[in-house]
């Protein structure tokens, strides 16, 4: 797990390990505002569901779970998670929340993916990242794509949001020594 000691630092973000302090009223109200969780599976969560969130997800030998802390003044801004870890296959499935929306456009989502991708690669070992994403999330993919992920397929119409049926886009990266 990665701790406040050994946390991945960027020239804008430092990733940590959250810890059920973390879990604050402000990030429950990311998770609470539409604007946010637009393209989230969650869409409301209390602060108790938070720390149960946290704390298993510390627990769960198949994931990790950071924060995204702004460089400049420590300010939890978002989460990034890598699960499941399958450590068999030497993969894992990563996720981003950027919560914070004065943080949008800032260049946070690029440099954690790029962030979280080498410490995957290099000191997990893991030989490919996934990640599923929804097709009018174009942002995202282009965040993706700028961070050397590529479109693996489509999956039309799989992921429900409020009763509305949305294409997944399936994206991986591979690690250096894995690509041809």
């Amino acid at each position: 797990m990665i701790s406040a000691e050994n946390a991945l630092t960027g020239s804008i973000v430092c990733l940590r390990g959250l810890s059920e302090g973390d879990a604050t009223a402000e990030y429950a109200a990311w998770l609470n505002d539409p604007e946010v969780n637009k393209y989230l599976e969650t869409r409301h969560v209390t602060l108790p569901e938070l720390r149960d969130y946290i704390r298993d997800k510390k627990e769960s030998p198949t994931a990790i779970l950071m924060g995204i802390f702004w460089k400049e003044n420590g300010r939890h801004i978002g989460n990034v998670k890598l699960e499941p870890i399958n450590k068999e296959k030497k993969s894992a499935t990563m996720g981003i929340l950027i919560g914070d929306k004065n943080y949008w456009g800032k260049g946070v989502a690029t440099e954690t993916t790029n962030l979280v991708t080498e410490y995957a690669f290099s000191d997990l070992k893991l030989e490919l990242i996934e990640l599923g994403v929804i097709s009018e999330n174009a942002a995202a993919i282009r965040v993706y794509k700028k961070c050397g992920f590529e479109t693996v397929r489509v999956e039309p119409k799989v992921m429900d949001h409020d009763g509305i049926l949305y294409d997944k886009v399936v994206m991986r990266k591979l690690a250096p020594r894995m690509r041809p």
